[in-house]
């Protein structure tokens, strides 16, 4: 995938349905449909962020900071969402912010947000 192929409109629709914030939660099927959706983001984005922190000084804190947290999202993402709603609920926002981070490092962005 490259950037261009990226739907960078749709994965904004997804992560703002992921992070909302909620009086009530919403029903499970929802959240399975929200964790398809972002599973999907992240892994087309994944490529991208890494090609783009890769070019970051290396042994720098901003390059060591975004490179831990890629090396954490396969875990978070083989952890799957849990034994209940509130778990399923919590597992979403958190892949939200996931997804969040990668479309600021993936380079597919034309603002400035890039490489926050």
């Amino acid at each position: 995938m490259t950037v261009d192929d990226v739907d960078v409109c749709a994965i904004e629709k997804t992560i703002a349905r992921a992070v909302v914030k909620r009086t009530a939660l919403p029903p499970y099927e929802e959240l399975c449909e929200l964790h398809e959706a972002l599973v999907k983001h992240i892994k087309a984005l994944m490529p991208l962020a890494e090609k783009l922190v890769g070019r970051l000084n290396r042994g720098t804190v901003d390059w060591y900071q975004k490179r831990s947290r890629l090396d954490l999202i396969p875990h978070e993402l083989r952890q799957g969402l849990g034994s209940g709603l509130l778990s399923a609920d919590w597992h979403v926002r958190s892949l939200g912010y996931t997804c969040q981070f990668l479309l600021d490092n993936s380079g597919v962005t034309s603002d400035a947000r890039s490489m926050t």
